[in-house]
């Protein structure tokens, strides 16, 4: 089962500079890099505010991720990457009632 990966980043000055001054369908590009590794491109959306792009995308391992990461950012057009796992609640909470911890005492 894939796990959803949820990543946000800035474009750096060559690739803003690509993104408003070129023709490229960044969108398609992405869907092509996602399967050349076998992850999905759910979303992706320009955004204003703190990062410029947030991409969601489904994966088998957050090493996929972080392939597609480091080839975005050898490129030179993207910087600040961050990225965030989605998380199932339910299956931490399952996990958190066989937890046994000890909080330390005066």
């Amino acid at each position: 089962q894939m796990s959803r990966y949820i990543t946000l980043g800035i474009y750096t000055n060559q690739g803003a500079a690509g993104l408003v001054d070129g023709d490229s369908d960044r969108r398609a590009a992405m869907e092509a890099a996602h399967s050349s590794v076998g992850a999905k491109l759910v979303d992706y959306y320009i955004t204003r505010g703190q990062y410029d792009f947030c991409v969601i995308a489904d994966a088998d391992s957050f090493e996929v991720m972080a392939a597609l990461h480091l080839k975005a950012k050898g490129s030179g057009a993207v910087d600040n990457l961050v990225t965030l796992e989605s998380v199932d609640i339910e299956a931490v909470r399952s996990a958190a009632k066989n937890v046994q911890f000890t909080p330390p005492s005066a």
